[in-house]
């Protein structure tokens, strides 16, 4: 995306590209590479515009931006910041910024968006991690103000997080992969969704895990859990035996 907007010749495409300076290490190397070598790789007023940026402070500013998008996720969702280390969470939210994925509104809210990309980073290396990330993506999901969508382009030079308004006619069409499973009728719920699990993740009073533990966990087994979403933003989840 960042080679393409490069090419283009229209303001959107330069203030896009220069949003994207300020969270996309990738983009500012491959902005930095092109400025040295422009031939074919740059439009001319873009590579104007770009000349004046100073990659010094540049690298500043990101990395305050990126702790700042730290600080928003966890502010959203603490128990995800208790139940992993930082360790763990801290590269992927670096790598969520740094990608495509962090400019796409493919779910309610950037912490679920944030979620289906740690799911999808994580998914080869750890099923369990996955399945945390799938827990806590669709409580995120559910947890959306009802029915009211933020302003369309949601730019990040006023909001400080970029990303577009949600689009309230894909909104129920969910993005994560069910695996084959039909969620249970859940009485008074305005929205169920599920997917299978091979650790319980939710305890018996419906409460999130707060580590990677054992005793955190439950007993291993096969599971179906199941997350709803109930008026006033009201959530609750469960753990089903299959």
């Amino acid at each position: 995306m960042t080679q393409r907007l490069l090419l283009r010749d229209d303001r959107e495409a330069r203030t896009e590209l220069l949003l994207r300076l300020l969270y996309s290490k990738s983009s500012a190397d491959l902005v930095a590479d092109a400025l040295k070598d422009p031939s074919g790789k740059v439009c001319e007023t873009t590579l104007s515009v770009l000349a004046t940026v100073d990659f010094h402070a540049l690298s500043v500013e990101r990395a305050a931006r990126l702790r700042n998008l730290n600080r928003h996720l966890q502010r959203t969702c603490p128990p995800l910041w208790e139940c992993l280390d930082k360790e763990t969470i801290t590269p992927l939210v670096d790598a969520y910024a740094d990608s495509d994925a962090f400019w796409q509104s493919a779910g309610r809210t950037l912490f679920e968006n944030f979620c289906l990309f740690a799911h999808e980073a994580v998914a080869e290396r750890s099923r369990l991690l996955a399945d945390v990330f799938h827990l806590f993506g669709l409580v995120s999901r559910f947890s959306a103000p009802e029915l009211i969508a933020p302003p369309e382009d949601v730019c990040a030079c006023t909001t400080g997080i970029p990303g577009e308004g949600m689009d309230l006619t894909k909104a129920a069409f969910s993005p994560w992969d069910d695996g084959g499973l039909v969620p249970p009728d859940v009485p008074g719920a305005l929205q169920a969704e599920s997917f299978p699990s091979a650790w319980r993740l939710v305890d018996d009073r419906g409460r999130l895990p707060r580590s990677l533990e054992p005793d955190a966990l439950g007993e291993p087994g096969a599971y179906q859990i199941v997350v709803a979403a109930f008026p006033g933003r009201k959530v609750s989840a469960a753990a089903l035996p299959l």
